[in-house]
C-alpha cells in the first residue's frame, strides 16, 4: 500500500472509533442542557483531559513549531509560557463564574445578563467571526499534515478530517465530544514526547546546534529584539482567546464545583509540555537547513518524514489527527451552542421546544463545517499569521470579560465603543495601514513603520478598550446586581417573556 493510501487509512480507522464511541454516547443526550455543557458533573480526570483536548490544537502540532523556526528558542518558550499561563488564568474565572452564573450555558449568557442589548449583539458576531476562523485554523491543518506527510492533497485532508468530525458532534454534541476527548488526550500525550527524542537521536543534537549557530545564530539569541516581542505578546493573545473561547466556558459551566480551580491548573500545567515537545522539531530544520516546499507551517511533519521514515510520518498523523479531531469537535460544538442557545432561542425563536433547539445546533453544526472548507480551500494565510491576526479580537475582549466578572460599576456603552475603536485600530496596526480581509487587505491609510506589525495589534487593540472602558467607567459609572445573574434560569425567563 502507498503512503497515502495508508494515510487515508488510519484516519479512517481512527475516524471510525470516533463516530462509534460518539454514538454509543450520544444515547445519553437527554435535552438541550446535555448536548451543550455534558450534564454540569463531570471530575477531575475527564475534566483536565477535555481542556488538554481542546486546547492541544492543530496549532499546538504545527504553528508551536513555526513560531519555533519564526523566533527560535523564544518562539518556543512563548508559545509554551502564554497558552498555559491563559489556562491556568481561567482557573479564577471558572470559579468566580460557577458563583455568578449557575445556570449558565455559554459566554453568551453572561454577555446578555451582565451588559446590555448593543454589547451581547458586537460580541455575537465577533465571536462567531473568531471562531470560524479558528475553524478555518483546525481545517487547514488537516490538509497541510496529509500533503505533508503522505502527499495527499490538501483539499482531501480538509474534507475527509471535518467529514468525520462533524459525524459525531453533530449526534452527541458535548457528550460525544467529552468520550472521545479522554482518548484523544492518552494518544496526544503519548505520542508528542516519542517524536523530539526520535528525531534528535537521527539528526545528531549536537550537529543541529553547530547548524543554527553557523546558518541563524539569532535564533539562540535570547535577546533577540524580534523573538521577545513575541514571547511578551503571545500570554496576550492566548489569555484573551481563553476568556473569550465558549469551548472554555461550556467547560467551566460542566465540571463540579469543588474542582473547578484544580482542573484548570492541572490542564494548564500539563499543556505547556506538549508545544515544547513539537517546537523543538523546527530546530531541526533551522540547523540542517532543510527546505520547506510547503513552507513555515509545514515545518514539523516534513523534518518528520524525513529522518522518522514511514513508520514515524505515521504515529505523526495519529497525533495530529487526535488533536485537530479533538479541537475542531469541541470548536464546532461550542459555535453550534452560540448559535441555538444565543442566537435562535433568543433572537430567531424565543419559545422554542428543547427539541427545537436541538435540531437546530445540529443543522448548525453541518453548515459551520461547509463554511470551513469553504473557507480554508484557498489557502489564505500561515496558520501562525492567523492565530496573531485573530489575537486582535481577543486581546480586545480581555478587560470587558475580566472586569465584568468581579466589578458592579463597569459602563456598557464604553465596553461597546472601546471594543469597536479597539477592534479597528488594531486590525489596521496589523495590516500597516490596511485593513486584512483574510484573503486580501483594504488600503485605509499609511502608518509608520514603528506603528506597524502584526505582533502588534494586538497590543494596540488591548490598550485602545482597556483605556476606554475603565476611563468611561470612572467617569459614568453603571452599578450592576450580580444577584439578578444569579437567581437566573431559563425557565423563569420563559415564564416572564
Amino acid at each position: 500500500m502507498s503512503e497515502g493510501g495508508v494515510g487515508i487509512a488510519l484516519i479512517v480507522l481512527l475516524g471510525g472509533l470516533w463516530i462509534y464511541i460518539g454514538i454509543r454516547s450520544a444515547r445519553r443526550v437527554q435535552d438541550t442542557d446535555d448536548y451543550l455543557v455534558g450534564g454540569r458533573n463531570v471530575g477531575v480526570a475527564l475534566g483536565s483531559a477535555t481542556i488538554l483536548a481542546t486546547w492541544v490544537t492543530g496549532n499546538t502540532i504545527l504553528a508551536a513549531p513555526e513560531s519555533g523556526y519564526t523566533y527560535g528558542v523564544l518562539g518556543v518558550l512563548g508559545y509554551a509560557v502564554g497558552g498555559s499561563i491563559a489556562v491556568v488564568a481561567f482557573a479564577p474565572l471558572a470559579a468566580r463564574l460557577h458563583a455568578i452564573l449557575p445556570s449558565g450555558r455559554t459566554v453568551g449568557d453572561f454577555f446578555r445578563l451582565r451588559y446590555d442589548t448593543k454589547n451581547y449583539g458586537l460580541f455575537l458576531v465577533m465571536l462567531i467571526l473568531w471562531d470560524l476562523g479558528w475553524l478555518l485554523t483546525q481545517g487547514m491543518a488537516a490538509g497541510i499534515i496529509l500533503e505533508s506527510v503522505f502527499d495527499l492533497p490538501f483539499h482531501v485532508g480538509v474534507v475527509l478530517t471535518i467529514a468525520i468530525v462533524v459525524a459525531y458532534v453533530t449526534i452527541g454534541g458535548m457528550i460525544s465530544v467529552l468520550s472521545t476527548d479522554f482518548m484523544q488526550t492518552m494518544l496526544i500525550m503519548l505520542v508528542v514526547f516519542l517524536f523530539p527524542a526520535w528525531i534528535y537521536l537521527s539528526a545528531g543534537p549536537g550537529d543541529v546546534y553547530d547548524g543554527i549557530a553557523a546558518l541563524s545564530p539569532e535564533k539562540l539569541q535570547l535577546g533577540d529584539a524580534g523573538g521577545l516581542l513575541f514571547l511578551c505578546i503571545i500570554p496576550l493573545i492566548y489569555t484573551g482567546e481563553a476568556f473569550m473561547d465558549n469551548t472554555f466556558w461550556q467547560r467551566a459551566f460542566m465540571l463540579r464545583r469543588g474542582i473547578i480551580k484544580k482542573t484548570f491548573l492541572l490542564a494548564g500545567l500539563g499543556w505547556i509540555f506538549v508545544p515544547v515537545a513539537t517546537g523543538t522539531l523546527a530546530w531541526v530544520a533551522i540547523g540542517t537547513d532543510m527546505d520547506l516546499p510547503g513552507g513555515p507551517s509545514s515545518v514539523a511533519p516534513e523534518v518528520v518524514a524525513h529522518y522518522a521514515g514511514g513508520l514515524g510520518s505515521v504515529l505523526f498523523l495519529a497525533l495530529i489527527w487526535a488533536a485537530l479531531a479533538s479541537t475542531m469537535s469541541a470548536l464546532l460544538n461550542a459555535v453550534s451552542g452560540i448559535v441555538m442557545n444565543d442566537v435562535y432561542n433568543n433572537f430567531v425563536r424565543p419559545q422554542a421546544t428543547d427539541r427545537q433547539v436541538l435540531r437546530v445546533g445540529r443543522i448548525t453544526t453541518v453548515v459551520l463545517a461547509l463554511v470551513t472548507i469553504a473557507a480554508a480551500w484557498p489557502k489564505p494565510m500561515t496558520l501562525l499569521t492567523l492565530l496573531i491576526l485573530l489575537g486582535v479580537i481577543n486581546a480586545a475582549y480581555l478587560t470587558p470579560v475580566v472586569l465584568g466578572v468581579w466589578y458592579r460599576t463597569v459602563n456598557p456603552t464604553g465596553v461597546f465603543w472601546s471594543v469597536v475603536v479597539g477592534c479597528v485600530a488594531g486590525l489596521l496596526v496589523f495590516g500597516g495601514g490596511a485593513l486584512p480581509m483574510l484573503w486580501f487587505e483594504i488600503p485605509v491609510l499609511d502608518l509608520p513603520v514603528w506603528l506597524s506589525g502584526e505582533l502588534q495589534g494586538a497590543v494596540v487593540s488591548f490598550i485602545v478598550v482597556t483605556v476606554g472602558v475603565v476611563v468611561s467607567t470612572r467617569l459614568w459609572p453603571r452599578p450592576f446586581d450580580f444577584d439578578t445573574m444569579r437567581t437566573w434560569t431559563r425557565d423563569l425567563e420563559g415564564e416572564r417573556s
